[in-house]
């Protein structure tokens, strides 16, 4: 069965085969796949043909290219090994990847974000794009993602970071609507990291030359106010037109 490989590779990565030794990790391989800088790498798990859940890792990077790994077959000491790859975008940078937090798993999808402040949910199986629209647009572009799980809430919420300064939430699912995004100055400069505690109520982000680490309280409440006020339809999507409703601009003479 495809859990038990699964199974027997977590043996081999952390055991070295031997069940009675401690537990540990060990270099597995290393492979150049992008042609220059990696931004981002995320693990996913999906379901293969027979309905077994099997794990899923992949890369992207200022080449513009997503690649898929199989972690199946990357054994210890040996180089990793490319499923395939294929391009994201043509003009823009990606920043940041992560799976897509989806109810359905028959269809595993990843969520990319990059500096032209756009977000893209992409079938990496079939190589084809399932959505695209506009994510936070204040504080650069995002760096981090992870996902938000709140108890109590069926809906879910990604905490994202930009290079410096700015940390944020998003509500799920994605549509572009500026009133599902927050954003706050967290830091002085760089945000190196950041992480949420498992009751989802607390946030803890690490600065780089602040050399601080900062605990948030995290309340989801006026994202929701936000959305309840903001209207339905394309009601908040009015104020992005450049020249609002009527989409006119107006100058001084």
């Amino acid at each position: 069965m495809r859990h038990q490989q699964g199974n027997q590779f977590i043996q081999k990565g952390l055991y070295y085969g031997d069940p009675t030794k401690p537990v540990e990790w060990f270099f597995s391989g290393k492979i150049i796949s992008h042609e220059i800088e990696v931004t981002d790498i995320a693990f996913g798990e999906g379901l293969d043909e027979q309905g077994n859940t099997r794990h899923r890792l992949f890369s992207i990077g200022k080449d513009r290219r997503l690649f898929e790994y199989d972690v199946y077959a990357s054994q210890a000491h040996d180089r990793i090994h490319v499923l395939g790859w294929f391009s994201i975008e043509q003009e823009a940078l990606p920043s940041a990847c992560i799976w897509y937090p989806k109810k359905d798993p028959k269809e595993g999808l990843i969520l990319t974000a990059n500096d032209e402040y756009k977000m893209k949910v992409w079938n990496p199986s079939a190589q084809s794009s399932r959505k695209t629209c506009l994510g936070p647009t204040y504080g650069g572009e995002i760096n981090k993602m992870k996902v938000l799980n709140v108890p109590g809430q069926d809906e879910k919420y990604l905490i994202y970071s930009t290079h410096k300064k700015v940390i944020g939430l998003i509500k799920m699912p994605l549509d572009g609507n500026p009133n599902k995004t927050m954003g706050l100055i967290a830091h002085p400069n760089e945000i190196a990291d950041f992480c949420a505690s498992n009751d989802g109520r607390y946030l803890f982000t690490c600065g780089g030359d602040d050399l601080s680490v900062k605990m948030w309280a995290i309340d989801v409440n006026p994202i929701e106010q936000a959305i309840q006020f903001g209207g339905d339809g394309i009601e908040p999507f009015i104020n992005l037109i450049e020249g609002g409703r009527d989409g006119q601009i107006f100058q001084d003479m």
